[in-house]
C-alpha cells in the first residue's frame, strides 16, 4: 500500500469520526423527554398544551401511546402538534435499556390505575411499563400525574388501593405533579437534582422519619405530598403546614 492510499484513507477515517463526534455532542446537548400515554377517559387538551409549551422551551419531545391507549385515544391531535413521526406506539419498541438512555426526563402525563398498578406490583410485561421500570432502575427522572386517579367514579376500596400504589411508587423514585404545572416541573428538574429545592416530595417514609416528638411540618406550599404521608401525619397528630 503506498503512502498516498495511507494518506486518503486516514482522511477518510478523520472525517468520520469528526462526523461521529459531531453527532454525538448534538444528541448529548439536546434536551430529550419521552412521554408516555396510557389508556384514560380524561380529556387530552391540557396535558398537550403543557407539553407543547416544553417543546417551546427547547425540548425534543418522544410520544409514546400503549397498546390500550391506542383504542381509545384519538392520535390525530397528538400528530398535528408532535408530528407523527415522533408518536409511536408501544409495540414497535425494541432494545429499550439503549432506548431510555436516549431521554433525560420521562413524563405520564395522564397516569391510569391500570398503569399505576402494574409498576407498584412490579408487573412490568409490556413496553411502556418495562419502559418506566427501566428508567426508575436508572436513576432517570419520572414525572407522574395524578389526576386520573381517584376519581369521583371509584369505589372507596379501589382508592384505598391507589393511595397504596402512589406509596409504593413515591419509594421507588416517582415524582407526582398536578396535570396544569407538567411543564413547569420539566424545566425545573434534571438529572442531576430529581426534585426541585422549591417543591420537594414528602412521603410516608418522610413522615415515619420523623422525631416522636414532632407535631408540626413546615413545607414549602408547591411542595407534593402523598396521600398516604397524609395519613400517616394524620395518626402520629403531626399538622402539614405550608411555608408563608
Amino acid at each position: 500500500m503506498n503512502q498516498e492510499l495511507i494518506d486518503q484513507i486516514r482522511k477518510i477515517v478523520e472525517r468520520v469520526l469528526e462526523e461521529q463526534a459531531s453527532t454525538t455532542t448534538q444528541i448529548a446537548d439536546e434536551k430529550r423527554l419521552l412521554a408516555i400515554f396510557g389508556a384514560t377517559q380524561l380529556e387530552l387538551d391540557e396535558p398537550l398544551q403543557q407539553l407543547q409549551a416544553c417543546t417551546q422551551d427547547g425540548w425534543k419531545i418522544t410520544i409514546i401511546l400503549s397498546d390500550l391507549a391506542t383504542k381509545v385515544i384519538n392520535p390525530e391531535p397528538i400528530h398535528a402538534i408532535f408530528g407523527e413521526e415522533n408518536v409511536l406506539r408501544e409495540d414497535i419498541l425494541t432494545n429499550i435499556a439503549t432506548f431510555v438512555d436516549t431521554y433525560q426526563q420521562i413524563v405520564l402525563p395522564v397516569f391510569s390505575h391500570p398503569m399505576a398498578a402494574k409498576l407498584a406490583l412490579r408487573l412490568v410485561d409490556t413496553p411502556c411499563t418495562y419502559l418506566v421500570f427501566e428508567a426508575l432502575s436508572k436513576g432517570k427522572t419520572v414525572i407522574a400525574v395524578t389526576d386520573a386517579l381517584n376519581q369521583n367514579g371509584s369505589s372507596a376500596k379501589i382508592n384505598a388501593i391507589e393511595v397504596e400504589y402512589v406509596n409504593v411508587l413515591s419509594e421507588l423514585g416517582v415524582q407526582w405533579v398536578p396535570m396544569m404545572q407538567i411543564a413547569e416541573s420539566i424545566k425545573n428538574r434534571t438529572d442531576d437534582s430529581p426534585t426541585s429545592l422549591d417543591r420537594p416530595l414528602i412521603s410516608a417514609t418522610t413522615i415515619l422519619n420523623l422525631d416522636t416528638n414532632v407535631q408540626e411540618l413546615v413545607h414549602a406550599k408547591r411542595a407534593i405530598i402523598t396521600p398516604l404521608a397524609r395519613e400517616h401525619a394524620k395518626k402520629r397528630g403531626i399538622k402539614l403546614i405550608p411555608k408563608s
